[in-house]
């Protein structure tokens, strides 16, 4: 008996150390946050039921608002039975974040540390043989290339021009490669061939056997800008390249755009944005930063915006709601317009971490022209009871009518806005992608574009095709 008794007592024991250990756990699953963000003045209540109760450091049981009249933080203890510790809850007082939310379309010009390399491929020579030169020199699908003979490369057409240049006196060309966080020095051999131009004429020329494009320009909508330092935010997640990865800017510059037309989205195929923008004449700031949750940079000058006179208060992330929200955006030449959405889910996000909310439109007119959420939107901004709480990054393609959204709180920490910066996640792979195609017929004075912004993972099933999930540029031939 006095053994059953001891065995049952130590199992108690057990049950209560692992209950102890795991409290911190499931407390926060049952809805007690671990860390709170308020701006000064805001009324903060914790609604713990018992038999839970709430303490300040002084070991004071808070029944009513928590203090947040001063800057600073403070930490406050949840206990079992006022008695029994299970876990804290942090509450950060930092100063109120005013900005002015976009909603314009805005056309993104960047230049990116070299070209990425899509393919390796074989070129059929003069001797009526398939060569391999990039392959047999080390080159691989997905490096990044940075030089040739010490000639830095921005453009595709640069290739062809350095190529032909030099392989008359050079028999083996030096090409400076970057291979994730590795610089490699590759000596590749041109191949001499014929092939046909694009008027049909037979042509001579030398190619390394590789495939390249320029993630070079694009379209996409102001998040928000601070009128204060300059600030602004856009497109709500990273630009990447044709193989999903985030692309490294050497500079960049946002300019005005216009939209032309809309196609309607459907289920499968979600709806786009088709317009154009003027070139570097109309530059409206640069861009510094191509991160998880958008560009960020400076502006060159003031900005208006047409519905708000007064900036707006950002949101934290865990003051997002589920329920009636706004968005601003562009269907038709520059005119930023407002559309109703519903904020369906609001995910428990305590870092920064994309897909925060998903939001569905509601808004008839909107629903009408373009069928819900189009390629294009990504960027748009979210606004809920007077506060910008986000901006619109993806589409479902068999839903157009809902997407994600981004916090507009982790938006503001990535433009410098505030130094209460968390730890920053992995980039995501998955969001917004550019794709530009030039219409030949348009004046070049007006370098008119057709844009379209997709957002998410599409892809049309055809390989030589420019409409890939993740294209920023339909800039793609042998070189």
């Amino acid at each position: 008996m006095r053994k059953i008794l001891l065995r049952l007592g130590l199992v108690v024991v057990l049950v209560l150390v692992l209950i102890l250990a795991a409290a911190p756990y499931w407390v926060t699953a049952v809805g007690v946050p671990r860390q709170l963000k308020v701006f000064p003045g805001m009324e903060l209540v914790l609604n713990l039921q018992p038999p839970l109760r709430l303490y300040d450091g002084e070991g004071l049981e808070i029944t009513g608002l928590i203090n947040t009249e001063q800057l600073g933080t403070s930490t406050y203890r949840v206990n079992l039975f006022g008695w029994l510790p299970l876990t804290e809850v942090v509450v950060d007082v930092v100063p109120l974040i005013q900005v002015y939310p976009g909603g314009q379309s805005i056309g993104v010009l960047l230049s990116a540390d070299g070209l990425l390399i899509n393919q390796v491929g074989g070129v059929v020579g003069m001797d009526g043989i398939e060569h391999f030169p990039a392959k047999e020199a080390g080159i691989q699908p997905g490096d990044i290339l940075i030089s040739i003979e010490g000639h830095s490369l921005r453009r595709p057409e640069q290739v062809s021009q350095l190529v032909n240049a030099l392989a008359e006196e050079k028999n083996i060309l030096t090409v400076v490669v970057r291979r994730q966080n590795r610089t490699l020095t590759c000596d590749v051999r041109p191949v001499k061939t014929r092939r046909l131009d694009v008027l049909g004429r037979n042509t001579i020329g030398y190619y390394l056997g590789i495939y390249v494009e320029n993630p070079a320009a694009g379209v996409g909508t102001m998040s928000f800008y601070h009128a204060e330092t300059g600030r602004f935010g856009a497109l709500g997640h990273t630009i990447t390249d044709s193989l999903g990865r985030p692309i490294r800017i050497v500079s960049g510059s946002i300019v005005e755009a216009s939209i032309d037309s809309i196609r309607v989205g459907s289920k499968g195929s979600p709806g786009e944005k088709v317009g154009f923008f003027h070139g570097e004449q109309d530059v409206l700031g640069s861009i510094d930063s191509n991160s998880n949750f958008g560009i960020f940079g400076q502006l060159k000058s003031s900005f208006q915006h047409p519905a708000f006179t007064q900036p707006v208060p950002v949101a934290f992330a865990h003051q997002v709601r589920e329920g009636p929200a706004e968005i601003y955006t562009v269907l038709r030449g520059n005119r930023v317009e407002r559309f109703t959405v519903e904020i369906i889910k609001v995910s428990n996000q305590a870092k920064p971490s994309d897909k925060g909310m998903v939001v569905q439109v509601t808004d008839e007119r909107l629903l009408r022209e373009t069928g819900g959420i189009i390629q294009g939107m990504s960027g748009s901004p979210i606004l809920q009871n007077g506060m910008l709480v986000g901006a619109i990054t993806h589409v479902f393609v068999n839903d157009p009518t809902r997407g994600y959204g981004s916090f507009a709180e982790w938006m503001v920490y990535e433009a410098g806005l505030t130094t209460e910066l968390p730890a920053k996640q992995s980039v995501s792979q998955e969001g917004f992608f550019l794709h530009i195609e030039k219409n030949p017929s348009k004046s070049k004075d007006k370098a008119y574009l057709i844009i379209r912004d997709l957002i998410g993972r599409v892809w049309n099933g055809v390989k030589d095709t420019c409409i890939r999930s993740n294209w920023v540029r339909c800039s793609r031939r042998w070189k």
